[in-house]
């Protein structure tokens, strides 16, 4: 005696080769959504069928076997043996691979999976391991250092870093990634017209229909960094496009958009771009009317696939102050990224709003204040301290620094992490150079990339 699930798998084999010869009439278009609807297995089923029915389509076309004679209409029983038995694979392969239920729609499928990885399901914490699949409402969660890959059904590719809480939802026709808190890194293919895969984040909403960029969210601040095609972002009801290079911030205050100044990866780089230039200060002048800055081209150089700053008493015979600068002005708001390496005990610092010795001057691994992060300006002449923060940077593993500008607000990122976020107030010179730095007043860290924005308006 046929089982209730068999029942519903012999009656979806033949509405579903009906389907695909397109000779569904009124009532079985009725039944089969009213089983889609219904029947979990039906549903389940239907999804299998679909998904593999296009893959076989794109891989190998239509057979040549089955392919009817020119001007000749299908035979129908032709294709609906070929709908019963892809309809029969994908069952047998949803026994082996598919313990859930996929997203309808979505279809996150775990391809790779590194550290700790879970996924909430039910109000449970369950491991999560590559083959798995991730249901509509459900969230995957991960650990400090670990990475997940994930394949959508539309061959989107999403890689997910580490402390990060994401969800996936479809609603009807609506699909949507709710990114809570971490970083991905998203390739999205082309979304079919009408129907854009939707990003949100607490504070923002992304709209693509098919391109690559990285998006962010922390409890602050959520910021998308697009690498090709464009999206629509959109906050507190204004919406900006943002084009490949460029990038976006929302928060609080709404959105800012950020345009590309340069995007530096020094291990491909066989001389300093002519942009950069550097400058010296001794010791003694530094903190004096009398200052003496002075060209130092060679106070810097590319090695072992990164900038270095050189010791300046191997130059110069003194300690002091090397300045890498951009020669052109930029404005006040801007946003800078730095990738350094792991390496010897290091100090670094970024300079916005004017160069190290006229602007605001953000120094990571301070030496006067071990391991933590200074905000200070030396305009015009004795360094005056703004901010610090004392957490300690390990130089034992990578970094990615990051310093951000938006008017009087500034603030400092290690990694993920918001270390400082404050007001500045503190005049600086009216004819400086509105321009950014990185200095180095001993040993500085491998820069291994350099990448800065400035504001594409309010």
């Amino acid at each position: 005696m046929a089982t209730p699930e068999q029942d519903v798998l012999r009656e979806m084999a033949g509405l579903l080769g009906a389907m695909t010869d397109a000779a569904l009439d009124d009532a079985e278009r009725r039944r089969l959504a009213q089983l889609v609807r219904e029947e979990p297995e039906a549903r389940r089923l239907y999804l299998d069928y679909c998904q593999m029915h296009a893959l076989l389509r794109s891989a190998h076309g239509v057979l040549a076997a089955l392919e009817p004679p020119a001007g000749q209409r299908r035979r129908r029983v032709g294709w609906r043996a070929v709908g019963v038995a892809v309809l029969a694979l994908a069952a047998t392969a949803a026994l082996v691979v598919w313990v859930v239920s996929p997203t309808d729609g979505l279809q996150p499928a775990i391809t790779s999976a590194s550290g700790e990885v879970q996924i909430l399901r039910d109000g449970q914490r369950i491991p999560a391991d590559a083959g798995g699949r991730i249901r509509s409402g459900e969230r995957l969660l991960t650990g400090p250092n670990a990475s997940v890959q994930l394949h959508l059904a539309d061959g989107t590719s999403i890689r997910v870093g580490g402390s990060t809480d994401v969800g996936f939802v479809q609603e009807k026709a609506a699909r949507q990634v709710q990114l809570r808190t971490g970083v991905m890194h998203c390739e999205v293919t082309e979304q079919p017209p009408g129907q854009p895969l939707v990003f949100q984040t607490p504070h923002a909403e992304l709209t693509v229909l098919g391109t690559a960029f990285e998006l962010l969210a922390t409890p602050v601040e959520s910021r998308v960094r697009v690498l090709e095609g464009r999206v629509r972002w959109t906050a507190g009801g204004r919406s900006v496009e943002v084009a490949a290079g460029e990038a976006s911030t929302a928060n609080i205050q709404g959105v800012q958009a950020w345009q590309p100044v340069c995007d530096l990866d020094f291990s491909t780089l066989q001389s300093m771009p002519p942009q950069l230039e550097t400058v010296y200060c001794d010791s003694p002048s530094l903190h004096t009317a009398q200052r003496k800055i002075v060209p130092a081209p060679g106070g810097v150089r590319l090695e072992d696939g990164s900038l270095r700053f050189v010791d300046s008493r191997q130059v110069f015979g003194e300690h002091g102050l090397l300045v890498t600068r951009w020669a052109e002005p930029v404005g006040g708001d801007v946003a800078i990224e730095v990738d350094v390496a792991a390496g010897e005990p290091w100090s670094m610092g970024l300079s916005v709003d004017g160069d190290s010795f006229q602007g605001y001057r953000i120094i990571f691994i301070a030496p006067n204040y071990p391991n933590g992060i200074n905000v200070d300006s030396i305009y015009p002449v004795e360094a005056t301290l703004l901010a610090q923060d004392p957490r300690p940077i390990s130089t034992e593993q990578d970094h990615t620094l990051r310093v951000e500008k938006r008017g009087a607000q500034l603030r400092v990122w290690v990694d993920q992490e918001l270390r400082i976020d404050t007001e500045l107030s503190y005049p600086l010179a009216p004819d400086r150079k509105q321009t950014f730095a990185i200095s180095s007043f001993g040993v500085g860290p491998q820069v291994r990339a350099l990448r800065v924005w400035k504001s594409r308006g309010g």
